[in-house]
């Protein structure tokens, strides 16, 4: 017969291997996305806007955001309001922008900023 102990044990090692698969699979997931060109021109977007740069601070950095939420927002070679948390220097927000793959490239049709301390209210990047 096996030990109580023995059995806690041995599932408390299977917790901790589960999660710690599931955390390397988001990370590995988000990297993925954080390569496709759509992603990247994006934030280029973002990051060459000056009331952004003034408003978040320098570097603006991008954060690890929902991919069950934003997986939702494909198809058809469209990306509707993809949103990505973002902080800089000043403060933090949620960047969001929808983008088209027009010709085999991704056009970044509209980006907006919204930021932490003023919900209500968004910066228009691209329109």
């Amino acid at each position: 017969m096996v030990a109580m102990k023995t059995l806690a044990k041995t599932a408390t090692y299977i917790a901790v291997g589960g999660i710690t698969a599931a955390l390397i699979m988001k990370v590995k997931l988000e990297d993925k996305i954080r390569r496709q060109p759509y992603y990247k021109e994006s934030l280029k977007v973002l990051r060459s806007h000056p009331g952004a740069i003034k408003l978040l601070g320098e570097p603006i950095k991008d954060l690890s955001f929902d991919l069950g939420e934003e997986s939702q927002k494909f198809g058809g070679g469209k990306i509707d309001s993809f949103a990505v948390p973002v902080k800089g220097t000043n403060t933090r927000g949620k960047y969001y922008f929808w983008a088209e793959l027009i010709d085999d490239q991704w056009i970044i049709k509209r980006a907006e900023l919204e930021l932490q301390n003023e919900p209500d209210r968004r910066l228009l990047i691209r329109g």
